[in-house]
């Protein structure tokens, strides 16, 4: 059971991941929108960064950087698949409107 600074903690760290991913959602968009860059090139190229960010924060606090990495690979996975079954399932009438 998590104590009340544990969960408020948590709350905070949740609130934080997502400002971060709205703010990096922004940038992006205005890549793909402001820039001729070809959309699989951002993608790659945000590949890149996450794994170099990933990398440096794993050596700066002392931990196993292929571990890190590897943790970042499924986070990748699944945020894929999530966001292509929510894709999915948007795309697909529902029965009241079929």
């Amino acid at each position: 059971m998590l104590t009340d600074d544990e969960t408020a903690e948590q709350d905070e760290l949740e609130e934080q991941l997502w400002t971060a991913t709205e703010e990096l959602q922004k940038a992006v968009m205005r890549l793909f929108q402001d820039r001729d860059i070809h959309p699989h090139l951002v993608v790659l190229a945000l590949a890149r960064v996450t794994g170099e960010v990933g990398a440096g924060t794993a050596l700066a606090s002392e931990q196993d950087p292929e571990e890190l990495l590897g943790e970042l690979a499924g986070v990748v996975r699944r945020a894929g698949r999530e966001f292509r079954e929510m894709v999915q399932a948007e795309a697909m009438p529902t029965a009241g409107n079929a």
